[in-house]
């Protein structure tokens, strides 16, 4: 037995490896690698713990409600549900994994999670490293961060705001993890978080932005009896802001999109500025929302409606607009399932929320705290990335944190001779 699980901390490096490549490479090493941990530790492993089918179920709830929309859904998008249930098939399988697996091995899985921050650092360095090979440091196109952006997700393969996300939850895995922050803290905890928020402040996605300064009023206020803790990383955060905006000219010219947006004319094309794209993005998914807040379109009847709406706003300003998804998940579970869908996806994520505060897992909260705020701005659950990110990390969270006592027939000896009251579920701070 103790040769199945010798390798288990190098399986856990490649699985917090894997998400930074490619998708069906990806894909591959989680299934082998939940598989294998699946079975051995089901057939091969006597220990008996606890098994919450009910949370397993809660997590994946909203998987279900595509599988139960499938059949109703007019021919003509059918194919898109499918793909749908495909693609989002990890919303349910993930929490199910977790669920069969020993609780060590879950503990082994988490406490690997610096891994994820090494990779996260060198992906992020290889797509900086290339662009300048390729451009070279001298910018002057004023759309150069469209061409940044573009060519760093053409070499690292992953979605500016992806990696954004990625990027404050290597940062909070630093800051918060328990394992990790003894073994990078002081000075050293101040150089690794500086190139993890100067990547991120290149490439400035508002969502992982805003979710970051998010992540350190959190960090400052549970650390507010101890100052020497957050305030020297807020001053590597401003440092990191002042640098990026006097010397990177693509976060410059991101932030520029803000005061464009105030001279900007009525005539003029709103897919020339991101921010101004977001304000139509928005208008065009409340004017959907807003003839069907109810029973919602079901997932096959949203885009349909979306590029109809998009024809008529490009009609009344007389511009050429393409057509985008909602940019919000929030409004996109509405939309696609009515009001039982925003429920219910709220719901799933205020019970993790609220475990989490009742656990005191600062890191499960944090982990939340990105997903609420960019799901206000993006549809998280449209790329793999996003799906595989989210389901692995909450599933492995909402588990991590729960383990039984001896069950009562193991305990039962003990019991004998003990009359203290029977055991209960505990929850281990993660």
């Amino acid at each position: 037995m103790n040769n199945l699980i010798a390798y288990d901390k190098y399986l856990a490096r490649l699985v917090m490896i894997c998400f930074f490549l490619p998708n069906r490479v990806q894909i591959f090493i989680l299934m082998g690698v939940f598989i294998y941990w699946a079975v051995r530790d089901n057939f091969f492993v006597k220990d008996q713990h606890f098994r919450p089918y009910g949370g397993a179920l809660l997590l994946g709830s909203i998987y279900l409600l595509y599988a139960v929309c499938a059949p109703f859904t007019n021919s003509a998008y059918q194919s898109d549900v499918l793909f749908d249930l495909e693609q989002k098939a990890s919303l349910f399988a993930g929490p199910f994994a977790f669920l069969l697996m020993q609780p060590q091995t879950r503990k082994i899985i988490a406490g690997e999670l610096i891994y994820f921050v090494y990779a996260c650092f060198i992906s992020c360095l290889v797509g900086n490293l290339f662009y300048l090979h390729e451009y070279g440091w001298h910018v002057s196109s004023p759309d150069a961060h469209i061409q940044y952006r573009l060519y760093f997700e053409k070499i690292t393969g992953m979605h500016p705001t992806y990696m954004g996300i990625y990027l404050c939850f290597a940062s909070a895995i630093l800051l918060i993890s328990p394992k990790h922050r003894q073994q990078v803290k002081g000075w050293k905890l101040v150089a690794v978080q500086f190139p993890l928020f100067l990547f991120l402040m290149a490439l400035m996605p508002k969502a992982p932005v805003i979710a970051l300064f998010v992540i350190l009023c959190y960090y400052a206020w549970i650390n507010r009896a101890q100052k020497h803790k957050f305030v020297p990383i807020l001053a590597v955060l401003l440092i990191s802001l002042s640098i990026a905006c006097i010397s990177i000219p693509f976060s410059s010219q991101r932030i520029g999109e803000f005061s464009a947006v105030l001279d900007a004319k009525p005539n003029d094309n709103p897919m020339d500025n991101s921010v101004q794209m977001r304000q139509v993005i928005l208008s065009v998914d409340l004017d959907v929302l807003a003839q069907n807040w109810v029973t919602g379109l079901g997932p096959g009847g949203v885009d349909p409606a979306l590029k109809a709406k998009y024809e008529e706003y490009a009609r009344r300003l007389n511009v050429p607009l393409e057509a985008f998804d909602t940019h919000n998940e929030y409004l996109n579970q509405w939309l696609s399932f009515g009001l039982i869908g925003i429920t219910l996806f709220i719901l799933v994520l205020g019970i993790q929320f609220a475990n989490a505060v009742r656990r005191r897992d600062h890191l499960y909260a944090i982990l939340l705290m990105i997903f609420i705020v960019t799901f206000f701005t993006e549809n998280v659950w449209s790329q793999q990335k996003g799906i595989t990110f989210y389901s692995f990390f909450t599933s492995l969270f909402f588990f991590v944190g729960m383990r039984l006592q001896p069950s009562p027939v193991e305990a039962e000896p003990v019991l004998q001779k003990n009359t203290s009251r029977p055991k209960k579920l505990v929850h281990e701070i993660g």
